[in-house]
């Protein structure tokens, strides 16, 4: 499936790292400096660490997309696993997206 980033306007390919707001897909780095500039300078330090996690989350599902198995208990544990860090990065991109 194929995602346009709603702030830079160019097309998400696979691999790149992005999640998801209220107004659709989003690059991770877009999202990221267009907090900064919302963001009060007291919430600053919170959103820095704030989008390290998000990066590391983020960083650890490209990695477990590309894994690839024929074994079905295996594959079911990275779906699984998917799930929950798509899950986890979700929570955090809602705090981000909240600040």
């Amino acid at each position: 499936m194929e995602y346009g980033c709603y702030t830079c306007n160019k097309i998400i390919k696979t691999g790149e790292k992005f999640t998801f707001t209220k107004e659709g897909p989003v690059h991770l780095d877009c999202f990221v400096a267009t907090q900064r500039k919302k963001v009060p300078e007291e919430k600053q330090e919170y959103l820095r660490n704030l989008s390290m996690v998000l990066d590391y989350e983020l960083t650890y599902l490209v990695e477990l997309l590309g894994l690839k198995s024929d074994d079905k208990p295996t594959s079911e544990f990275i779906k699984r696993r998917i799930t929950a860090i798509e899950k986890q990065a979700g929570e955090t991109t809602g705090l981000i997206y909240n600040l």
